[in-house]
């Protein structure tokens, strides 16, 4: 028999098994989408056979963790930004406090003393660019010598002295007043001083109409109060405020108990100098 012949009877009824065991499966799956008017063959079953269940789905591979890559840092001795470094430090320290292990303690000790050292060059640097520089030297406006500031005083205290009896010819002073006021009781002597030593005019108001053994003899508020506040009223004395003659310049120069040379001072500032130009 040739080879042909006997390979082709060996092969054809593998071919049929294959095409009939298809057929099957595409038959079973199909018989519930089929038309039922369609297939005369079909007939009428009340129990057909199972819906063919789907294949399972292909289970995905589980993935893998991705490892981060190690985060490389620099030396702190490397960094060049102030916020960068302010940072790195502090991580640094916080490592150090939760976990304080030898090496880290000691990665953060050397790390601060990297950043003390750093502080006081530039602090050695600046002082030296300052006296080499009249213009960023605040001494060469304000010496800080003993001698220096003691006859500076001195000369405050007169020009002071000269201002007052100046202003004393245009302006007056105001002093706002209680009787039952602890502070205005330590006050009102103060103000009394400083009329007769300066010559610049008191007029003393008692916001609840009463005297006292220093002012025995106040004027009312007639609403005056009012006017140099602005209509909001005095709510804290005692209150001492400048006043032009002509009322034309009205300023609060401060409430609650106040030194003589200090409120004379804050006249001479308000008055002869401008903001910024003698602090």
């Amino acid at each position: 028999m040739p080879l042909a012949s006997v390979h082709a009877q060996v092969t054809q009824p593998q071919s049929s098994s294959a095409s009939g065991t298809a057929a099957e499966e595409k038959s079973s799956s199909d018989w519930w989408d089929a038309d039922v008017w369609k297939d005369a063959d079909r007939g009428f079953n009340w129990y057909p056979p199972d819906r063919p269940k789907p294949a399972p789905a292909a289970k995905p591979e589980a993935q893998k963790p991705e490892l981060k890559a190690e985060v490389k840092r620099k030396n702190i001795r490397e960094i060049r930004d102030l916020d960068e470094l302010q940072k790195e430090l502090k991580r640094l320290k916080e490592d150090a406090i939760f976990d304080p292990t030898t090496k880290k303690v000691h990665m953060y000790l050397q790390a601060q003393e990297y950043v003390m050292a750093q502080s006081q060059l530039f602090a050695d640097t600046a002082r030296r660019v300052v006296w080499q520089n009249p213009d960023v030297d605040y001494t060469a406006k304000a010496p800080q010598a003993s001698y220096s500031v003691m006859n500076q005083r001195t000369r405050v205290t007169n020009r002071r002295y000269e201002i007052l009896k100046e202003v004393g010819k245009t302006h007056g002073l105001l002093y706002f007043f209680k009787s039952d006021c602890a502070f205005c009781s330590d006050m009102s002597p103060v103000m009394k001083a400083m009329e007769s030593q300066y010559g610049i005019e008191v007029l003393a108001i008692s916001l609840d109409g009463k005297a006292t053994k220093d002012f025995p003899a106040p004027k009312r508020d007639n609403g005056i109060s009012k006017f140099v506040s602005r209509g909001e009223g005095i709510q804290t004395v005692p209150a001492v405020y400048l006043v032009s003659n002509d009322k034309k310049t009205v300023m609060l120069l401060g409430t609650g108990a106040l030194a003589m040379d200090e409120v004379a001072e804050r006249v001479r500032v308000m008055l002869t100098t401008k903001v910024g130009e003698d602090y």
